[in-house]
């Protein structure tokens, strides 16, 4: 085997691995993990550029805080792919760590409505609702869990971007059913607020 196939191959396998750190730090970010855990997770991917994959690029510069990068990249996979499912949910989520409301809502409900209620769009769609401070009520038929779900989503957005604290104060006058579920959550996720 010739030293650039080896190169080749080493590279593929550390991208390949950079995208399972990321897939993790994604499903630890969904079930409210301390933002230490989602960014170790996430580290291998850190060190990558990830040319012509906006998706993960997204998802590295959101698990490492910078929502600003997140963006770029979220825009461009929604505007290379838009009917994709990971780049509309991608662009949903960074749109909702942004607090771009009516934004992530019409991400999450292209994805329903073109792919059914595909369950990270629900809870995206349900995060909005909560976002807004109204009372965790949906025309699609939703657990307590799923709106826990949903309610870690947000709150473990709002860690990652440094907002938990303002985005709560900012909901001071929301419905007491929603404020009770995020400060809840968001006192099991990092044990604060």
């Amino acid at each position: 085997m010739s030293l650039l196939t080896r190169l080749g191959l080493q590279r593929s396998e550390r991208e390949r691995a950079a995208i399972a750190s990321l897939r993790q730090a994604e499903r630890l970010m969904r079930a409210g993990a301390l933002i230490e855990e989602i960014r170790n997770a996430a580290e291998p991917a850190f060190a990558l550029e990830f040319r012509g994959d906006p998706v993960a690029s997204a998802w590295r510069s959101l698990f490492q805080g910078n929502i600003e990068d997140a963006q770029r990249s979220a825009y461009a996979a929604a505007d290379d792919r838009p009917y994709d499912v990971d780049s509309r949910v991608v662009h949903g989520t960074v749109r909702l760590a942004r607090n771009e409301l009516d934004h992530a809502e019409h991400e999450f409900e292209q994805v329903i409505e073109e792919f059914g209620a595909e369950a990270d769009a629900a809870d995206g769609r349900r995060a909005v609702i909560l976002a807004r401070g109204h009372a965790p009520l949906d025309d699609l038929p939703a657990s307590d869990n799923e709106w826990h779900a949903a309610a870690r989503l947000l709150t473990t957005l709002w860690r990652l971007a440094g907002v938990a604290e303002s985005r709560m104060a900012a909901l001071s006058g929301g419905h007491p059913d929603c404020l009770a579920l995020l400060r809840g959550v968001l006192e099991d996720g990092d044990g604060t607020l």
